[in-house]
């Protein structure tokens, strides 16, 4: 089977292609590829395309698409989710002798549980709601 080098139009592509194969040779062992080096990529894969950008600059196609702006994977790297929120419970009136226990489990496995003496089903309405990312 017969390979085929990919054509270098731009001049920044091929610019990059060099300063690559330069530190490649100079590079000592296993050495990861510089992030100035995946950034520059990345920026003329949005011009070129990422397939033809990582075939000239003989880089990791997935390792490019990772580092695209836009990317989903980046956006995810960066959310935290709170492990634990603690809700103040709604000021009742004192009129109401009822015990009022409600648990919640999305299908996640997040869990809600709600103790709240004297509470009615619309004073944890609410709560519910926000819980199940519905709002009234």
């Amino acid at each position: 089977m017969a390979t085929t080098t990919p054509r270098m139009d731009s001049a920044q592509l091929r610019s990059l292609a060099d300063r690559l194969k330069a530190w490649r040779a100079t590079r000592i062992g296993r050495q990861r590829i510089p992030e100035k080096f995946w950034a520059a990529a990345a920026e003329l894969a949005g011009v070129h395309g990422l397939n033809r950008t990582a075939a000239a600059l003989k880089l990791n196609y997935y390792g490019l698409r990772r580092r695209l702006p836009g990317n989903p994977a980046q956006r995810k790297r960066g959310v935290r989710h709170p492990a634990f929120v603690e809700l103040a419970p709604p000021v009742l009136a004192s009129s109401l002798d009822q015990q009022g226990t409600i648990e919640l489990i999305q299908a996640s496995g997040t869990r809600l549980t709600l103790r709240l003496p004297n509470a009615s089903p619309q004073d944890l309405l609410p709560m519910v709601e926000l819980f199940l990312g519905r709002r009234a």
